[in-house]
């Protein structure tokens, strides 16, 4: 290792630690002594961390209020970054939520972080391209029972006791903030991109059935009849092709193949 690498390894250390041996290059002066110099770098770190933080989880900063200062000042305390890339630094803030005390006694700030960071992650995913109406209408209609649906590898789906969605919803339009309300049953959110925009809404309870067939990797008649146990004859048919027609529409589906 060289000079200059050892210099930036040992600042590097310096600025990490809470507390640590002073580098032998800080020096101080009349204006500040090296405590103090190595003490504003440390805080100048810590303060940008914070601030990439805000603004990935926009949810939780609305539903957390004045404690979310306190929870990011925690998480940055408990975990330094381990990537050169800070854009990545919020990858582990919904599981510190579940385990660190206070937070883990109420489960809707873990629940928040994950649905602010599966928004920021589908926003970053590479771009793919998705089919619609017109390119799977050339199907042949004998092999539709064997068709497989190949969903947008942005997609998330997330399990929610309480009214996150809401939360989101209203910090991107600056509305008031809603009421927590906790539901007996997990409701299911879907998260996708679609172009340069990112979308999240809740699924019913048979699109949420069908739909994990699909990442499950079942063909088209398996769906069908999946339909076909949740829905009488007359309404099975026509609600499988609502729901066909607006993943479609969504750009939730890029492609398709034959199992």
């Amino acid at each position: 290792m060289n000079s200059l690498q050892a210099i930036q390894q040992q600042m590097l250390q310096a600025v990490l630690a809470e507390r640590a041996h002073l580098p032998f290059t800080i020096r101080g002066d009349a204006i500040a002594d090296a405590d103090s110099r190595l003490a504003v770098y440390r805080h100048g770190y810590r303060i940008r961390l914070r601030d990439a933080l805000k603004n990935e989880f926009a949810g939780l900063r609305s539903m957390a209020e004045q404690r979310f200062q306190r929870m990011l000042d925690k998480y940055v305390a408990a975990h330094p970054s381990e990537h050169y890339n800070i854009r990545w630094y919020g990858a582990g803030l919904a599981a510190f939520l579940d385990y660190a005390r206070p937070w883990r006694e109420q489960p809707q700030w873990a629940e928040m972080a994950r649905l602010d960071w599966a928004i920021s992650t589908a926003f970053d995913a590479e771009d793919e391209a998705c089919i619609g109406m017109v390119e799977l209408s050339s199907v042949p209609s004998d092999t539709w029972p064997g068709l497989l649906l190949s969903l947008q590898q942005n997609l998330h789906i997330l399990a929610a006791h309480y009214n996150i969605e809401a939360f989101r919803r209203a910090a991107d339009r600056g509305d008031k903030r809603p009421r927590l309300r906790r539901f007996e049953q997990a409701r299911q959110i879907l998260v996708w991109r679609k172009a340069m925009s990112v979308h999240y809404r809740l699924l019913e309870e048979d699109e949420w059935q069908v739909l994990s067939a699909v990442i499950q990797g079942e063909p088209f008649a398996s769906l069908c009849e999946r339909m076909a146990n949740l829905h009488d004859e007359t309404s099975a048919t026509p609600r499988m092709v609502m729901l066909l027609q607006g993943w479609l529409e969504a750009g939730l589906i890029r492609g398709w193949s034959f199992g």
